[in-house]
Order: C-alpha cells, then sequence, then structure tokens
C-alpha cells in the first residue's frame, strides 16, 4: 500500500484579500481567496479557527498535512510568529497566530513577511529562477519589497523585515501610516494608481478591473497616458533606491497593479538610467506567479522551515 501524498499549506494574508493553497508534490492541487476582513471576523479565536478550516479545505482527501507557511502584509515578528501591522492587517495583528494556528492543526506552523513569501515563490517556480541576488517588489493593496541573497531574505540588525516600501522617495506632504511622509508605497500602491486613473477617466469605478481598462484607453487618452507615464516614475524612483543600496542582479515585479509593465516598462527604464559610473545593471522581469507567488512561496519556502 502506497503512502498517503504529502501536502504543503501556504497562506497569503494580504491587506485587501488573502489565499490559501495546497501543494503537493511541488504542484498546486486547490486554492481559495477570501476577503481579509472576512477571514478576520470576530474573536482571535474565530479567525484562528476560520483560518484552520481554510487550511484544512485545500488539503486533498487522503494526503496528510504536513506544515503551512504564512506570509502576511507589513512588519511580522518571525522568530515570534506575530503580525505587527494595525494599519492594513489588525485583523491578524498583536496575537500569536502562529502558536495559535499551529495548536490548533499539529502540524509545524511558519510565517514571514509577504514580499519574502513572494520573492521566495518567484525564485522556486517563477521568474527568479537561478539568480543569487533576488530584488522582488510587489505592487498591490501596499508596496512589499523583498531581497533575497543566495536564497535568504536581507534583515535587519534586529532579525527584522526592512520595509522597503517605506523608503520616502517624494515630496508628497501627506503623512503616511508609517509615520514619515512621501512614502514609496503612497506613490506606488495600487489604490493609488487606481485614483489617479478614475480621476483622469472622469470618475469610473476604481475597481480591480480599472488598471487594464486604462491601459486600453491610454492608446488614445493623452490624460490616461500621463498617469501611467507619473505611475512609472513613482515606481522607478522606488527602484532606484533599493538598486542602489542591494545591487540585485534580478528584480521581479509583481501584484496586481504590475500588470500594466508592459505599458510602462520604457518610461520606468529611463527614470533608472544613470551615468555609466554609477549604472545598477538589473534585469527586470515581470512576475510569472501572479497573485499566487506569495502563497506558493509560503507553501514551498516557509513552511519548510517551520517548527
Amino acid at each position: 500500500m502506497s503512502a498517503p501524498a504529502v501536502c504543503r499549506v501556504g497562506v497569503d494574508l494580504g491587506g485587501t484579500g488573502s489565499r490559501v493553497i495546497g501543494v503537493v508534490d511541488d504542484e498546486v492541487v486547490a486554492a481559495v481567496d477570501v476577503p481579509s476582513a472576512e477571514l478576520g471576523a470576530g474573536t482571535e479565536a474565530d479567525r484562528v479557527d476560520r483560518l484552520a478550516q481554510l487550511v484544512e479545505r485545500v488539503v486533498p482527501s487522503g494526503a496528510d498535512l504536513a506544515a503551512v507557511g504564512i506570509g502576511a502584509s507589513g512588519p511580522v515578528d518571525v522568530a515570534a510568529g506575530v503580525v505587527h501591522n494595525s494599519a492594513t492587517l489588525p485583523w491578524f495583528t498583536g496575537f500569536p497566530v502562529v502558536d495559535q494556528l499551529r495548536a490548533r492543526l499539529g502540524v509545524p506552523v511558519g510565517i514571514d513577511n509577504d514580499a519574502v513569501a513572494a520573492a521566495y515563490g518567484e525564485l522556486r517556480a517563477g521568474a527568479g529562477t537561478q539568480t543569487d541576488r533576488l530584488l522582488m517588489v510587489t505592487l498591490g493593496t501596499g508596496v512589499g519589497v523583498a531581497m533575497l541573497v543566495e536564497g535568504r531574505p536581507v534583515r535587519g540588525a534586529d532579525g527584522a523585515h526592512p520595509e522597503g516600501g517605506h523608503i520616502p522617495i517624494s515630496s508628497d506632504p501627506e503623512r503616511c501610516y508609517c509615520g514619515l511622509t512621501g512614502c514609496f508605497e503612497q506613490a506606488a500602491a495600487r489604490s493609488t494608481l487606481q485614483r489617479r486613473l478614475s480621476e483622469a477617466m472622469g470618475g469610473v469605478a476604481a475597481d480591480r478591473t480599472l488598471i487594464a481598462e486604462a491601459m486600453t484607453v491610454a492608446e488614445h487618452d493623452e490624460r490616461v497616458r500621463a498617469v501611467f507615464r507619473d505611475y512609472a516614475v513613482a515606481v522607478g524612483r522606488g527602484l532606484a533606491a533599493l538598486h542602489t543600496l542591494w545591487q540585485p542582479r534580478v528584480t521581479v515585479l509583481g501584484g496586481s497593479a504590475a500588470i500594466c509593465l508592459p505599458l510602462i516598462r520604457e518610461d520606468l527604464l529611463r527614470t533608472l538610467d544613470r551615468s555609466e559610473d554609477y549604472r545598477v545593471d538589473v534585469d527586470l522581469r515581470a512576475a510569472v506567479l501572479g497573485d499566487n507567488a506569495g502563497a506558493i512561496g509560503a507553501a514551498l519556502a516557509i513552511s519548510a522551515d517551520a517548527r
């Protein structure tokens, strides 16, 4: 009698939506999406129980759950298994979600920043394969940034994940929830692009379909094209700072706003252009795994290191 299949589960806890996937033999076998606010309703115990039910839901019949990896938006205490992101992920902030989920499921559970999870995913199974220095930037509800060197994330002196989405890149006086003004995230988040496109298009709904629709409109509407040019500059300024500091070989752009990369690529590259002595030669690539990157990375890498 053959042994049962082994399933690892990856969870991507995002500020807007969350995704849970099951992986068997490096293949995604099941996936479920849920609004993060819905997943986080009720008490702490309710949230953990609801998350555990979703994990169990993506494990195929007859397979054994081996481990769970979680990628969570915002500051994450990896060692303690606690999220500290009351601004965009309040439902899973401030309590030991890893310990509680481990106790509920009876398997190892690990956690890391969602950009780290996405970087792991693209390194293992996407656009970043076979590189020793990978910069991952996700343009979504916020801006996530992770740098992998030899397959391991760059950490701060205290072991924390550097919040590269909160480097100041502009003179915008509006204060970000992180406390600074002019943040990369403020300028390059999907919500910012959607809002400005909506304004340029006469107040159309700023929903998840808007960016794709606006890319078509930009072919004949200069106001919309100008919004994309400005967005390219904002993304480019953030990347220029990150490239200068971390010198990646490959930069992968992911997240829901990265759909516009084919349209903004040339403007973005012009923003990154520097004199020869200061040039950072980086291979800029679009993410391959799309919205699955964080959950796949959590399943393949974070769960493997879980305890």
